[in-house]
């Protein structure tokens, strides 16, 4: 079994994989790649980033779930705790420039702030670490995971640095094949509207008259048609469910089910 995640090793994605499938786990550069990585047999199941508690939806997961056939088979929220790393003989007063993927940089803001540091975006958290060890320059830091700096053997210069403790990523596992697990579950589907008064609204009122509380929904542009929208909904699902899509089904422009999977939101884990 291989598992793709995205990010180098010791990526949050890579702590996520590691929680959510077992096998042999394979880094790639953009969450697309992982995507096509599935389709082409390259991998058997890929895990993405989907949210983050503070800095909200991953744009890129979104539209590649939109635009691809996989399916979402088990969802996991990771405790983001960023460390600030640097080498062994660093000092916090010598830093000048501090590298990281955008959303860690920007959910470590304030610390940067307080520093005066100068953020540099990389591609990926654990691949920051790499690159500023092979920079070989003190006055550059990365942020990452403890376990980040420990593969590249690297110096965690202080823990924790996030601006908000209560930090986590919800992670999506990937299949080619859709599941249908027991117990609490939640499902994942997009649609569109017409344009027209109420079109949104009727759609939603479907989840009320079955008594389905919708936990999640996002909005994304139409690349293809200006300012015209798709709408990513998560619900909690009930014995109501199937009555409540078929009647979706009726009235939305289009429907795309991405999958049901156990709810894990009620048990974060850390």
């Amino acid at each position: 079994m291989k598992i793709g995640y995205f990010g180098e090793k010791g990526a949050y994605s890579n702590i996520a994989a590691e929680r959510l499938a077992e096998g042999e786990y394979v880094p790639y550069k953009f969450i697309r790649s992982i995507f096509d990585g599935i389709n082409k047999g390259e991998i058997d199941l890929g895990v993405v980033p989907i949210e983050n508690s503070i800095e909200g939806a991953v744009s890129e997961t979104y539209d590649n779930l939109y635009r691809d056939n996989l399916f979402i088979v088990k969802e996991y929220y990771l405790r983001i705790s960023h460390c600030l790393i640097g080498f062994p003989d660093s000092e916090i007063d010598n830093i000048r420039y501090v590298h990281s993927h955008p959303q860690a940089l920007a959910q470590c803001s304030d610390f940067i702030f307080s520093h005066n540091f100068i953020p540099v975006s990389e591609y990926d958290t654990a691949g920051s670490v790499e690159i500023v060890k092979g920079l070989r320059d003190k006055a550059r830091a990365a942020i990452a995971s403890e376990l980040a700096a420990s593969i590249y053997g690297m110096h965690i210069i202080q823990r924790e640095i996030e601006n908000n403790k209560n930090n986590y990523t919800r992670f999506f596992l990937l299949s080619k094949s859709p599941e249908k697990p027991d117990g609490k579950t939640k499902t994942s589907m997009v649609f569109s509207t017409s344009n027209t008064p109420g079109a949104l609204y009727r759609v939603l009122s479907i989840f009320d008259k079955y008594s389905i509380n919708m936990s999640k929904i996002e909005s994304r542009p139409v690349k293809f048609n200006p300012f015209n929208y798709i709408f990513f909904v998560d619900i909690e699902n009930n014995k109501n469910t199937e009555n409540a899509i078929n009647e979706i089904k009726n009235i939305a422009g289009t429907l795309k089910i991405l999958g049901t999977y156990k709810d894990a939101s009620f048990n974060f884990n850390s």
